[in-house]
């Protein structure tokens, strides 16, 4: 098996298909390229919420080049934030800090590029009152969102367990693979990254916010169901 195989084999699957198929390409690759280095996953986990932190100082002026060049730092941060894990998993290099760090990190990346992106658009926009409330709204949902993925059911126990429940398995992971090619089918981070990435760069501000709190929101009733249906079913 190649190096970047092994390393390929080290991210986190399923994903989005953003994820899978436009930031895991590069990823893996900057894994690759620092396998041999002294750098380590605290290390890129630090620098992806710079890269993230220096972006987000071009979203707060507003100015449309700035915030271009804002984006592109903000979605390479992204890169940064897949690599940490995977350069981890390659190395087998885990700390409770390591993990503490990357949720750390991504809660404060994700306040800064709203606030950010509210206070750029409102300096140019002194009238849109309302837009503080949509945007605080789609942080209020990703934080959410956030949180329900933490949360570990463990399956029920059936009482006719054997064959019905490994059909039950076998019906709901094939239905989760073709689930898998859906945009948006759970506005996990990769989606929210691209999200960012498409209306950022046609200059909707505003319709970014409405889109994630709107979807956010339904998706905190959606998650939870689909946990629901998988504990009642006995499915891991």
């Amino acid at each position: 098996m190649s190096e970047l195989k092994r390393i390929d084999a080290c991210a986190k699957r399923p994903i989005d298909i953003w994820t899978n198929y436009l930031f895991y390409p590069l990823s893996i690759r900057l894994v690759y390229l620092l396998r041999n280095t002294p750098v380590t996953p605290n290390q890129i986990t630090l620098f992806s919420l710079f890269l993230c932190l220096l972006g987000c100082v071009g979203f707060s002026t507003g100015i449309r080049g700035d915030v271009i060049a804002g984006l592109v730092l903000v979605e390479i941060s992204y890169v940064f934030d897949c690599a940490d894990g995977q350069l981890a998993r390659y190395r087998q290099q885990f700390s409770a800090i390591g993990g503490w760090l990357d949720q750390v990190a991504d809660r404060i990346k994700e306040f800064a590029i709203y606030f950010s992106l509210a206070y750029g658009y409102t300096r140019w926009h002194p009238n849109a009152t309302g837009l503080w409330a949509w945007a605080m709204t789609a942080l209020f949902a990703l934080y959410l969102l956030e949180y329900y993925g933490q949360i570990r059911f463990k399956p029920r126990q059936m009482a006719s367990a054997g064959a019905d429940a490994g059909s039950n398995d076998t019906a709901f992971r094939r239905a989760q693979r073709w689930r898998s090619l859906v945009p948006f089918r759970g506005f996990i981070i990769g989606e929210q990254y691209f999200a960012l990435l498409v209306f950022v760069a046609f200059n909707a501000i505003a319709a970014l916010f409405h889109f994630v709190a709107i979807l956010g929101l339904a998706m905190c009733a959606y998650r939870p169901a689909v946990q629901l249906y998988k504990w009642s079913r006995g499915i891991q």
